[in-house]
C-alpha cells in the first residue's frame, strides 16, 4: 500500500502545473479530500462560514451549519490572501444537501457557476495545485489530500535566520505553518518538519505564497519546489502516517 502511495507521489511531483486546466470538462473527475475554511454568502446577502472537505475541477463539498437547498446560488470566498490569483470569490450552484443527524452538520454539493476564464484565475485552481493536482492526473482514481496535523516545524529564511512554529497541514504541493515573525511574500525558505512520533525530521525547499496574521503570529502558505527523490520517501511517510487519522464524514 505504501509503495503505491509513493508511486502516486512521484507522478504528482513530476507533473508540471499548467495554466490552461479544462474546467469545462464534465466527465467523472477525481475528488481530493481536504479541509479549507471558507466564508460564504447567499444570493440574498446572508453570510455564513464553513469548510470545503473535498474538491474537483467541477465542484466541491461544503460542510457547515447553513440551511441550504438544491438550486440555491452561493458565493464562496477563500479568506486567506493569495498573491497569484485575482479572484477570491467563486459563484456556485447547490446540487444537493444532506443533513447529519448526530450533530446537525449540513453537507452540500456545489457546482462551479463561473466560466473557464474566471475559474483559471480563482482560488480554486490555486488550492487544487496545492493539493497536488495537475492536468494529466485529472481522471486518476486515487485521492491525494492535504493532511491536517499539529507537527513541530522550523522555517529557515536566510543565513542564520530561523523561526520555530507548527505545521497545521501538509500536502504534496505545500504546507500551512503557524510561526512568529514576518516572512516576506514570495521569499525562498527551507521548511524543517518534525521529528514527530516515530518519524524523523526532514526538510523541503519552498517559497512563501501567502500569509495572514493569526493572534500573535502568522499563518504562512508555503509552496514546495521540486521534491528530490531523497526527500520524497520522507514526505510520503509523513502523509501516510497523518492520513490514517484524516477527518471523514
Amino acid at each position: 500500500m505504501l509503495k503505491g502511495f509513493l508511486n502516486g507521489l512521484k507522478a504528482l511531483v513530476r507533473s508540471n502545473p499548467a495554466d490552461g486546466w479544462d474546467y469545462g470538462d464534465r466527465r467523472s473527475l477525481v475528488r481530493l479530500q481536504c479541509h479549507f475554511d471558507i466564508e460564504g454568502r447567499s444570493e440574498a446577502g446572508k453570510k455564513f462560514k464553513g469548510q470545503i472537505v473535498d474538491m474537483s475541477l467541477k465542484g466541491m463539498k461544503l460542510r457547515g451549519f447553513e440551511q441550504l437547498k438544491a438550486g440555491d446560488t452561493v458565493f464562496i470566498t477563500y479568506p486567506i490572501p493569495i498573491l497569484e490569483i485575482s479572484m477570491d470569490t467563486v459563484k456556485c450552484r447547490v446540487l444537493w444537501v444532506r443533513n447529519r443527524a448526530r450533530d446537525f452538520v449540513t453537507f452540500a454539493g456545489l457546482a462551479y457557476a463561473e466560466d473557464d476564464r474566471a475559474m483559471s484565475q480563482s482560488w480554486v485552481k490555486y488550492l487544487l495545485r496545492q493539493l497536488g493536482f495537475s492536468p494529466d492526473r485529472i481522471y486518476e482514481k486515487r485521492k491525494y489530500v492535504r493532511a491536517e496535523c499539529f507537527v513541530p516545524a522550523e522555517v529557515v529564511y536566510g543565513p542564520g535566520k530561523l523561526i520555530k512554529g507548527r505545521l497545521y497541514n501538509l500536502g504534496v504541493g505545500g504546507a500551512l505553518i503557524e510561526a512568529p515573525g514576518a516572512l516576506e511574500p514570495d521569499g525562498r525558505v527551507e521548511v524543517r518538519i518534525g521529528p514527530f512520533e516515530e518519524l524523523p525530521r526532514f526538510s523541503l525547499n519552498g517559497r512563501v505564497v501567502n500569509r495572514r496574521p493569526e493572534a500573535r503570529s502568522y499563518l504562512y502558505g508555503i509552496e514546495f519546489g521540486d521534491v528530490p527523490p531523497t526527500r520524497l520517501k520522507s514526505l510520503g511517510d509523513y502523509l501516510f502516517f497523518l492520513l490514517r487519522n484524516q477527518w471523514t464524514e
